[in-house]
């Protein structure tokens, strides 16, 4: 304990010789002068500098400001494009619905090009126009329209094959008729 007394005192007295001792001594005018200037230079170029980050802070917040309103615009362009898109989807879906049953109308109107090649008014059917007309026929992936072309290809007698002939393009008008009229309906239903 004596030794912590001790070394109390001595720190007292150290600090009261340094306070007396700077008291005493004077920091000549011309170094305070100087150091000032300085320190007033040095405050008046932070100033500058602060003021100059300042304003490039302001310009970039402006520009970001700008940037940020044109995305929300280009976004908001983008939102409609996308819905005008999905209409577009939508219509051209159907619309390859309705021209897909018109394609198949017109593989009917071909059947009947084919049969008045071979037994239209005046011709003779061969056996090249009669393959023609199978071809086509199979193509078409239709039981009945297979069924009474059979009929008419190997019909016998003349009652018989009129009978057939008569049976066949009729069917075809009437398929080609219910393909329009769904067609026209999967149009008119979009509208």
């Amino acid at each position: 304990m004596p030794n912590m007394n001790a070394n109390i005192v001595l720190i007292a007295i150290v600090s009261l010789a340094l306070l007396f001792g700077c008291i005493g001594s004077s920091v000549p005018q011309e170094k305070y002068d100087a150091l000032a200037a300085s320190c007033s230079k040095a405050g008046n170029d932070s100033a500058a500098l602060l003021s100059a980050q300042i304003a490039k802070t302001g310009a970039a917040s402006s520009q970001l400001s700008v940037c940020t309103e044109e995305k929300q615009s280009l976004e908001s362009l983008l939102t409609v494009r996308e819905q005008e898109n999905a209409a577009l989807g939508a219509e051209a879906a159907v619309l390859a619905s309705a021209r897909a049953k018109m394609g198949l109308a017109g593989q009917y109107n071909l059947t009947t090009a084919y049969y008045l090649e071979a037994y239209g008014p005046g011709k003779v059917p061969n056996t090249a126009r009669i393959k023609k007309i199978d071809t086509q026929v199979n193509s078409l992936n239709d039981s009945a329209l297979r069924s009474l072309w059979q009929g008419v290809k190997n019909c016998q007698g003349i009652t018989s094959c009129e009978g057939a002939k008569a049976d066949f393009i009729p069917y075809i008008d009437g398929k080609i008729t219910a393909l329009k009229l769904e067609a026209a309906a999967i149009v008119g239903a979009w509208q």
